[in-house]
């Protein structure tokens, strides 16, 4: 049976961020000319590869992400990525993670579900859920120097806007997005019941996040950010929510 999976959409090339990590950095077209970023971490473990947020590659690029080794499992952190998870299935078989309730995506079926504290891709790593959260939202700790945090829509780290068209780039400011560290105003809203302030509700997930030890961040949009990242995850979350106590 064909199956239609969507097309790779540009995207850039492998790039090597710390021993054993690497990014691509992708694009979503979320509307006719409005083009944002999204990334995929891959991590290497000796020769298997872990997908993070999958980005379907074109052919050459994906020759190279072969060379770095055998691409084994998979992981969706985020309810609104999926679009590229069931193609990696499908060409590499790979062992595939998301959260339980993470369907947006129905294909392909977890191998198993992603929960707070429990089994990791990574070995010595650490699964992480917003538990408040109301669309499942996940993060990866992974022990890459000194402590590699990979993220989806709730916590991104902007340094510009390469890869976003132009209207896509003003939708995100329109959205409440800035340059830096932060709790992305969009997901936190999706994220927080309608009934409910999100000056408050997400709070105590993400004071339990900052319990994490992290020097780095990649979320599933935006830039990498080395060295700074609890540090200005902190500041971050101390705007973002009232009565946070750091």
């Amino acid at each position: 049976m064909h199956i239609a999976y969507p097309a790779p959409l540009p995207h850039g090339r492998i790039r090597q961020l710390l021993p054993d990590f690497f990014v691509v950095r992708g694009t979503a077209r979320v509307a006719p000319g409005v083009v944002v970023n999204r990334n995929m971490g891959i991590v290497r473990n000796g020769d298997d590869l872990l997908l993070v947020n999958p980005v379907r590659l074109r052919k050459l690029e994906e020759e190279r992400l072969c060379e770095l080794g055998r691409v084994r499992q998979a992981v969706r952190l985020g309810y609104y990525h999926g679009c590229d998870d069931l193609y990696y299935r499908d060409r590499f078989n790979v062992f595939f993670w998301r959260q339980e309730q993470s369907n947006r995506y129905p294909l392909p079926p977890a191998d198993q579900f992603l929960c707070d504290g429990g089994t990791c891709p990574v070995t010595g790593g650490r699964v992480f859920e917003f538990s408040n959260s109301r669309v499942p939202e996940a993060a990866l700790l992974i022990p890459q120097a000194g402590g590699l945090l990979l993220t989806c829509d709730a916590l991104q780290y902007w340094d510009g806007w390469t890869g976003c068209s132009w209207a896509g780039k003003w939708l995100l400011r329109l959205s409440g997005v800035h340059q830096g560290m932060q709790v992305a105003p969009a997901w936190r809203s999706r994220a927080t019941p309608t009934d409910e302030n999100s000056q408050r509700w997400l709070a105590a997930d993400f004071r339990r996040l900052l319990n994490l030890p992290f020097y780095h961040l990649l979320g599933g949009h935006g830039d990498f950010c080395a060295d700074r990242a609890h540090e200005l995850a902190e500041r971050a979350v101390g705007s973002s929510f009232v009565r946070v106590s750091l």
